[in-house]
């Protein structure tokens, strides 16, 4: 069973990340409550953190991983059952398991579970085939999933996992998912760093606890969105703020954003950023190294490219040199990548833009010359990765890759007041209001919500 089980994933290194702050095992367990009497499953146990910390004596626990060196030492638990088993695979192929392994109607279960598992592709393809309404890509929204499949009717649950089911698009599934059978009472938002020595590839975790059975519209769910790393989760608990169970089920397709922010934001109209402004994403030129180049004088501390003289850039292109290429000594053209810059930095990147190249961004496979009638338009950039706060740039007379979103005004008057409103703390807290956490994509950027204008400025 474990060759197969390996066969499954891109690499050998199984990703799993185990909870070894005690703040947070102690905040977990103290929402599971005391478990004297009942059948407890914990889908991958790992080192055993919470089955050792458990509040009261169960009847039984199902401690399940698919990691065999848990299985060298085991933690000695009462009432224990160790289980060496693929809990995914065991959902996605049943006909090679014995069914009777896991039951269907445990009282609570309680999990860890391993973030960012790479299952080869065609690995996804059986899970899609399989479970076609989930997200194949995400291992943690897969043992969510197939753990509360296991409870029984009220039973309860809590579960530790990266905060994206918030707010991804491809986990608007498990969203719909938990309205509909897992009716959360507690969700608790912080920053991974309070892990003691994990580094994750997610800024933001979340504890999520609560009931298999359909959330109610008049149900309240405390949301809690702890910043600090002054006092402990344990004691933020009495903190937050409390959403109806409607406000939930309204949001599934958008996201959910609720913490301590909501409520203070409220505009007048549904004016968005994509109602006065084009949202796109920029080219990908498939060899970065061979195409793009930065200024040799002024190399960024990442390099991603080749160093040119600045004087081989062409500042201004007639109609044909933009469709078809620079031939000549400036084959270079101004550059926009992805980072921080100031509002009106000036580019020291170029890429190359000759008859040759530009064929290869439109007929390579890797390549993506996505969104071409925007290069060299006046419009804005904003970064794709942000490390908290949005921010924007003017560009011009340029072309835009794939690490920033060209924002370009419908109108010329609308330029300098977006480049003002997308460089404020006021932008950061409407962007987040959509997707908290996540990067900014065009499609995330575009749902912002702006400050009210007159009809007359919007032309309306």
């Amino acid at each position: 069973m474990w060759c197969f089980m390996l066969d499954m994933y891109s690499n050998t290194s199984l990703q799993g990340y185990f909870t070894n702050a005690e703040d947070i095992k102690q905040t977990m367990l103290q929402l599971f409550g005391d478990i004297s009497g009942e059948k407890i499953l914990e889908p991958c146990f790992g080192e055993g953190a919470f089955l050792k910390g458990l509040i009261g004596v169960p009847r039984k626990i199902d401690a399940i991983d698919v990691d065999e060196k848990h299985f060298s030492s085991p933690p000695q638990i009462d009432f224990c059952n160790f289980i060496h088993l693929d809990f995914i695979d065991y959902h996605v192929n049943p006909d090679k398991y014995n069914k009777d392994i896991i039951a269907t109607d445990y009282d609570g279960v309680i999990c860890n579970p391993p973030y960012g598992l790479k299952f080869t592709q065609e690995y996804r393809k059986v899970i899609k085939n399989a479970f076609p309404e989930v997200y194949a890509r995400e291992s943690y929204g897969l043992f969510f999933y197939f753990s509360l499949l296991k409870l029984k009717p009220n039973g309860h649950y809590v579960f530790i996992i990266p905060d994206t089911f918030l707010s991804s698009r491809n986990l608007t599934f498990l969203r719909r998912f938990i309205v509909d059978f897992a009716a959360p009472e507690y969700i608790l938002k912080f920053k991974s760093k309070r892990f003691e020595s994990v580094n994750f590839g997610y800024g933001n975790l979340c504890i999520i606890s609560g009931f298999k059975r359909k959330l109610g519209d008049e149900d309240i769910v405390k949301v809690i969105d702890e910043n600090s790393i002054d006092r402990t989760l344990l004691q933020s608990l009495d903190s937050g703020v409390c959403i109806e169970g409607k406000k939930f089920r309204e949001s599934v397709k958008e996201a959910w954003i609720f913490g301590r922010d909501y409520h203070q934001d409220d505009f007048s109209s549904d004016i968005t950023l994509g109602d006065i402004a084009d949202c796109k994403t920029g080219i990908y030129t498939g060899d970065n190294e061979r195409f793009c180049g930065f200024d040799e004088n002024n190399p960024p501390s990442r390099i991603n490219g080749h160093p040119i003289s600045l004087e081989s850039i062409k500042v201004e292109l007639d109609e044909n040199e933009k469709k078809n290429g620079l031939i000549g000594t400036q084959r270079y053209v101004k550059f926009i990548r992805g980072g921080h810059r100031k509002p009106l930095e000036k580019t020291s990147h170029g890429l190359l833009w000759t008859p040759e190249s530009i064929k290869f961004y439109a007929t390579d496979k890797k390549a993506r010359l996505q969104n071409r009638t925007f290069y060299f338009k006046k419009g804005l950039a904003v970064p794709m990765v942000t490390s908290g706060r949005i921010s924007a740039s003017l560009f011009d007379n340029a072309v835009f890759d794939q690490g920033v979103v060209g924002v370009f005004p419908k109108k010329e008057i609308y330029t300098a007041f977006l480049l003002i409103y997308l460089n404020s703390e006021f932008a950061t807290k409407q962007k987040n209001l959509v997707a908290p956490g996540a990067n900014n994509s065009a499609n995330y950027l575009k749902k912002m919500k702006i400050p009210n204008f007159k009809s007359d400025d919007l032309g309306y």
